[in-house]
């Protein structure tokens, strides 16, 4: 904690205090938690931060301990914000019986803002995030940059903690990280994953000098990281099968029954699209699964419905052979990827749109004979998908 309640009133370590001035408190003053009005200890030392602490876990408010590097991330974005924005910190709401880090109050929304470094459970995540909204404030998280993974320009590593923090900043998917450290706010937005934990994202550093609380609700145009991509479904071509799991077992048989080696599965799978975020089944898969049952079901000059597609589609939900994320902090709605997906296959030219919600099948997939056509294929989908897309646009 850095604030606590005196008989004077209350005292904030976000300001800056000299040494002997706190260990003069700490002898001749009493202080007091103002969530929960018990005795709290000032810890005034030459390694850590000042702060104050709580003698026994009693206090409603406090969900866990705090390190150096939260404490120093709070009271720096506390100083940031609050050059421009009226602030508080670690303010107490008793409606609701929640200490955020930081209320900030703009002209249009209160923001109750959690700079989270420890782990946390999607239950405990969405059960703080449901009391913030009923206290008409929007809950925003940040998480430390110590827990960002970045392996190369676009690509990241993201676990099932950073997921669940995910939220749609002007309908862009978006994850919050702040450095201490650097001073710095780091924004992924653009998020589209290649796998469960593998993602491409833009990353979008703001600092303090030239960046203000409204830049983190700014997007910026998508990166063109499709290259990458393409050079990361082809590793998942020629590696991919070196390393199966048990829950891949359907996956492969279907292949196999279909007399498909895995490096080989159809040029259409494996499409980036802007909803990919909400599914944790790589895209190859998923797309994969749903052109086998679509060509199981169908043939080519035949006419297939929106309906029946969405029929595959639950089906392998049903079945947990495509699982969805658990996004506390946004919304998913099931049939998205699946739809945004049939405008691919239009555009890849192996549907026609017909009329509303009927379509009908020029082609089949597309089956490379040899991996080294696969690659060449992939290639060529890819560029055909972009160019289609910017015809539209």
């Amino acid at each position: 904690m850095l604030v606590a309640q005196t008989e004077e009133g209350l005292i904030s370590l976000a300001q800056r205090f000299s040494l002997e001035q706190l260990k003069l408190w700490k002898k001749e003053k009493q202080f007091y938690c103002p969530s929960c009005q018990s005795p709290v200890q000032l810890k005034v030392g030459t390694k850590k931060i000042p702060h104050f602490a709580h003698l026994k876990k009693t206090c409603v408010a406090q969900h866990e301990g705090e390190t150096d590097y939260h404490l120093d991330g709070k009271r720096k974005l506390f100083h940031w914000f609050s050059s421009h924005l009226e602030v508080e910190l670690e303010s107490y709401l008793p409606d609701i019986m929640q200490r955020p880090d930081l209320l900030v109050d703009t002209p249009s929304q209160k923001y109750a803002i959690e700079f989270q470094c420890a782990s946390l459970s999607s239950s405990v995540l969405t059960k703080r995030s449901i009391h913030y909204e009923k206290g008409n404030y929007m809950p925003l998280w940040i998480m430390g940059a110590k827990r960002m993974k970045r392996l190369s320009t676009y690509m990241y590593q993201l676990s099932f903690q950073e997921w669940q923090f995910l939220t749609l900043s002007d309908y862009t998917p978006t994850l919050l990280y702040f450095s201490p450290s650097t001073n710095q706010l780091l924004k992924l937005e653009h998020l589209i994953p290649f796998s469960s934990q593998i993602c491409y994202a833009q990353l979008v550093v703001l600092s303090p000098h030239e960046h203000t609380f409204h830049n983190l609700f700014s997007t910026h145009t998508q990166p063109q990281f499709f290259s990458s991509w393409i050079k990361k479904k082809k590793a998942w071509r020629t590696h991919y099968i070196l390393y199966p799991n048990q829950k891949l077992q359907p996956f492969l048989h279907a292949l196999y029954e279909n007399n498909i080696p895995p490096s080989h599965i159809p040029a259409e799978a494996g499409m980036p699209l802007p909803s990919l975020y909400m599914v944790e089944t790589s895209a190859t898969i998923w797309q994969t699964w749903l052109l086998l049952d679509l060509m199981q079901q169908k043939q080519v000059g035949d006419l297939v419905t929106e309906k029946e597609l969405c029929r595959l589609w639950l089906y392998r939900i049903h079945q947990r052979h495509i699982v969805f994320r658990s996004l506390p902090m946004a919304p998913v709605v099931v049939e998205q990827p699946l739809f945004e997906y049939i405008e691919v296959l239009c555009r890849l030219g192996m549907l026609t749109y017909i009329t509303s919600g009927v379509y009908k099948i020029r082609r089949p997939y597309t089956i490379p004979k040899q991996t080294s056509d696969a690659f060449l294929e992939d290639g060529q989908m890819m560029k055909k998908w972009l160019n289609q897309a910017k015809e539209v646009t």
